[in-house]
């Protein structure tokens, strides 16, 4: 299922992908099934926490999940139990997390700040070709036993279900589960959607499936549960004794009651032990059996969710589609058990991996956004502290629970380039003079040419061009004449080393074709502003005092409008949002033994002590401000 392939005496290691098992249902402009995807390096950049015993340490992904997913199928191949993803739902709106300075608000509210975390804005077969590549690859992920849960809403979840018919086979599919979200929407000219759609498939017919049941509410008991037995006071229901259609029962007469025509759920000897024990109950020619209330620990859950509200309340961290830990909590606890490996592609604010924390799974999650990374290194890093504490109370161990206490945070493909690779985008557009266009392959127009600019934060590959070219000959002759004689021009920063005689092979149409590296063709270009800060280092007996005197970060004050008047935050830890310290840094590994991560109204401490170990130690410190920037220091001991 994969092989090794040299490529100028490089190891290209390449994993074949199986024909997908459903009959293709849906088409669209330039689909094309996974043939085979070839491995991506990961960089292990941090480690909180020591592995657990048998060596298992959770992991983070920062990446293009398609790369992600890649790189995972050399050790995940058929090894993961269950995947929750709730991915863009091509609902044509920008999405930005509304952020917060720590501390005193400033003047006017502009401590109040806005940044774009995705866009979701598609043109419709870009969406649908983006999925297909990514649900292909969770199939090859999936245990053979595993299942998957896809999120969307109303906007395309008919074609995702064709999607998945498509690549799971239609007899895999369990449920499309109704999550009511909210009791009223206001939508003009039609009826308010409070609902979101969740699709539910399996890899094949052996699965899991822990059954939920959900408390009985007043109206439910009201209904149901009307009958009230004399002497005892107790509530109960009246359930058929008929066997249901399609089955073949008991046939006899019982007191005078006749055999349904599919006849009676049990033998005539079970029969009359229930009369004796007082559970039937007789009404004209039928027999029905007490169902009693105490005895019920509540419903089974249906495919309409209506009992989870979509209010985040105390969970919320003010990022954009972010959802309740209930709703996640109850599909890991159907389709998976305490150590099953979890996996979430668009973790976003890390519900799924702290749910999956909690609940003592082995999880892996990713990324392409950094702040999502780091919003949900710091959420999970708070949910192992509680467990640590629980742990050391003795709370954990008497219940028999066991949880993971380590992760690891990896980036794919060297993403260290950009944080944002969406602004990024941006800010090479305006740079160029491209004038964007919305809903189509294409990013925007130049000089007459059509613009497409691949992600800034990895190199452009042969697999993006033929996707440029695939949308040109799309068209007809004529059509491609008139519309492309100016020419393609592709943005990218860096490409593979045979990308232009590829592109030269493809272009059988002639037209004039253009491959662009920004990092040679605008070296003047400065795409982030990195921050700064003053960071002192004293010792003081046996221990290393680190003291963080001050901290700049150009970028978040520009955001600010602050730039030319930065006095007006009179105290740099309103800027940050975490501290993280390795006191014994090894030079490739951050192991933050000190993790200062504050509350929404709190500030970071801002002085460190440290146990010395000796000449040469090294102290690595790690700031990180509210919109995801990053300052990273080494101090030495004995260096100063």
């Amino acid at each position: 299922m994969g092989g090794i392939f040299l490529a100028q005496d490089k190891q290209l290691t390449m994993f074949d992908i199986e024909e997908a098992p459903g009959r293709p249902m849906l088409h669209w402009l330039g689909k094309r099934p996974l043939r085979a995807v070839k491995y991506y390096e990961a960089q292990l950049k941090e480690q909180y926490g020591e592995p657990a015993e048998d060596g298992w340490v959770n992991r983070l992904y920062w990446g293009d999940n398609l790369q992600v997913m890649s790189h995972l199928m050399k050790e995940f191949r058929g090894k993961i139990k269950l995947i929750y993803i709730d991915p863009p739902f091509d609902s044509k709106a920008d999405y930005r997390k509304r952020i917060k300075l720590k501390g005193r608000q400033l003047e006017g509210d502009i401590s109040v700040i806005e940044e774009k975390q995705y866009t979701d804005i598609w043109a419709n077969d870009l969406y649908l070709q983006f999925m297909y590549e990514r649900l292909q690859l969770m199939r090859e992920l999936l245990a053979e036993d595993g299942a998957i849960f896809l999120h969307c809403d109303w906007h395309r979840v008919h074609y995702l279900r064709l999607i998945l018919d498509e690549i799971f086979g239609p007899g895999n599919f369990r449920n499309e589960i109704i999550w009511k979200r909210a009791d009223s929407h206001n939508d003009s000219r039609k009826f308010g959607v409070v609902d979101d759609r969740i699709l539910y498939y399996t890899k094949s017919s052996d699965f899991t499936f822990n059954p939920v049941l959900i408390p009985l509410d007043e109206d439910y008991i009201s209904n149901f549960y009307n009958n009230i037995e004399e002497g005892t006071g107790r509530r109960y229901r009246l359930d058929h004794f008929t066997k249901p259609a399609g089955s073949i029962g008991y046939f006899y007469e019982y007191k005078g009651a006749q055999p349904p025509p599919n006849g009676w759920r049990c033998p005539i000897s079970t029969m009359q032990q229930l009369d004796q024990q007082g559970l039937l109950v007789f009404k004209g020619k039928r027999v029905y059996k007490k169902r009693y209330l105490d005895e019920q620990e509540g419903r089974q859950a249906t495919t309409i969710w209506d009992d989870i509200s979509g209010q985040l309340g105390g969970e919320s961290l003010s990022y954009p589609t972010q959802k309740v830990e209930e709703l996640v909590e109850r599909i890991l606890l159907v389709a998976s058990n305490p150590e099953d490996l979890i996996a979430d592609f668009f973790c976003g604010s890390g519900t799924t991996l702290a749910v999956a924390q909690k609940l003592g799974r082995r999880w892996i999650g990713s990324d392409i956004n950094l702040g999502a990374i780091h919003t949900t290194a710091q959420r999970v890093s708070q949910i192992i502290k509680e467990q640590q504490k629980e742990t050391q109370q003795q709370t954990l161990l008497d219940e028999g629970k066991k949880f993971y206490p380590a992760f690891a945070v990896y980036n794919v493909n060297h993403y260290d380039i950009f944080k944002n690779a969406l602004e990024a985008k941006e800010i090479v557009m305006k740079l160029y003079g491209v004038e964007p266009v919305k809903r189509s392959f294409f990013d925007g127009i130049l000089d007459g040419k059509w613009v497409k600019v691949v992600e800034l934060n990895r190199v452009c590959s042969k697999e993006d061009v033929q996707a440029v070219f695939d949308e040109i000959l799309s068209k007809g002759e004529k059509e491609i004449e008139a519309t492309y004689r100016r020419g393609v021009l592709i943005l990218c920063s860096g490409h593979e080393y045979d990308v232009l005689d590829y592109a030269k092979r493809l272009n059988v149409v002639n037209i004039p074709f253009e491959i662009r590296d920004i990092l040679t063709d605008r070296k003047d270009i400065i795409f982030k502003r990195p921050p700064e800060a003053d960071i002192a280092l004293k010792l003081d007996g046996g221990k290393a005092v680190v003291e963080i005197r001050q901290f700049y970060s150009p970028m978040l004050l520009q955001k600010l409008q602050l730039e030319d008047d930065p006095e007006e935050i009179d105290d740099w830890r309103q800027l940050v949002e975490a501290v993280l310290i390795d006191p014994n840094y090894d030079g490739e590994v951050l192991r933050p033994a000190i993790q200062d991560i504050p509350g929404k109204k709190d500030m970071v401490c801002g002085v460190y002590e440290l146990p010395l170990t000796g000449p040469g130690q090294k102290i690595a410190v790690k700031i990180v401000d509210v919109l995801s920037g990053e300052y990273f220091e080494v101090l030495e001991v004995g260096a100063r």
